[in-house]
């Protein structure tokens, strides 16, 4: 796997009182609600050619573009926070205006996740066609997880659009590397929607391969995969076959003499549910169908916990449902322990 300043915890620094100051909210917003629907924003667009484009977009904007392109969607309010923690100083107003700007230009691509009967919806960004010229030339890592593929490409080929629970997805793993950024969390990379597999033949596929919606690697012995569960039925079907070849990673040897990421000790997977409640009901399943495994065993966190930045946002779910609690470790090291 190629790395970059990007995936550097280092490069995301600046925690600023505005970040921690932010209010917890009140419900999880990116719970999944029947019938919701995903509607594109559209905009007038500018024709104009790439070496035009670089001369009306600045630094900011190049910022703003690099977060979306390496964590495939995010909200304008998460696109801040990277931002902010990278060093700038951009008020909404202007944000809002800078997105705009690049819909315009196709640098951009701005959604909508649409409640039943609401006239509008949470907004979300993603590439466009010229944006992803700008982010290859930045020297941003694509892989198949955030890779920008056209509407015709799409049509071509027969790939599925994204549905609400597979944008959902993305922005909780992207709001669970936030609040460990913004929580000093020790830390050496992180990724989004990256795969953990084998560099051996024949490995590298089937069983021994998984995909989270996040990952972060805090030292050499210490690597999480968290993978992010939204409370539909299919889900919990692709719950139990992702857990289920998470322990046929686990349990082969020639994963940790080489790997995708390099990494010299074996992932541990955090799965990021709903709520407390519904963790439950996902530990239940796993049970049900002979996938809970006390001795290497799965570990929780929730949506909300993950708003909170604090280095105390994992647990293990015991067998009364009780939870004991792990803290990460403090890249200034006033916190003490590793999950």
């Amino acid at each position: 796997m190629l790395y970059s300043r990007w995936n550097d915890p280092c490069y995301y620094r600046r925690v600023t009182e505005e970040l921690t100051a932010a209010p917890v909210p009140a419900v999880a917003a990116y719970a999944v609600v029947a019938g919701e629907s995903i509607r594109r924003c559209h905009v007038d667009y500018i024709r104009e050619s790439t070496e035009m484009l670089k001369m009306v977009i600045d630094e900011v904007d190049f910022a703003v573009l690099e977060a979306v392109a390496v964590s495939k969607f995010l909200t304008t309010h998460q696109i801040h926070e990277y931002i902010t923690l990278r060093g700038f100083d951009e008020d909404r107003i202007k944000l809002r205006k800078r997105i705009l700007k690049m819909a315009r230009r196709r640098v951009l691509q701005e959604s909508e996740l649409l409640l039943p009967g609401a006239e509008q919806g949470l907004r979300y960004c993603e590439l466009d066609c010229q944006g992803f010229r700008l982010a290859r030339e930045q020297g941003i890592a694509f892989h198949k997880g955030n890779m920008y593929v056209s509407y015709s490409k799409r049509l071509e080929t027969g790939i599925e659009d994204d549905t609400p629970v597979d944008v959902k997805r993305v922005l909780v793993g992207n709001q669970i590397v936030l609040g460990l950024l913004k929580s000093g969390a020790k830390l050496q990379r992180f990724g989004i929607m990256e795969t953990f597999r084998s560099i051996y033949p024949g490995l590298a596929i089937g069983d021994c391969i998984i995909r989270t919606a996040a990952n972060v690697r805090i030292d050499e012995k210490s690597v999480l995969a968290y993978e992010v569960v939204r409370d539909t039925p299919e889900s919990y079907a692709k719950i139990q076959d992702k857990v289920r070849r998470y322990y046929e990673l686990i349990n082969n040897q020639k994963y940790l003499a080489g790997n995708y990421h390099g990494d010299r000790s074996y992932p541990q997977m955090i799965i990021c549910g709903e709520s407390f409640e519904h963790n439950i009901r996902i530990a239940n399943c796993l049970r049900e169908c002979g996938l809970w495994n006390v001795e290497d065993p799965v570990l929780f966190t929730e949506d909300l916990l993950n708003f909170k930045n604090s280095l105390t946002s994992i647990y293990r779910l015991k067998e009364d449902h009780s939870r004991a609690w792990f803290a990460l470790p403090s890249r200034d090291k006033r916190a003490k322990g590793v999950a």
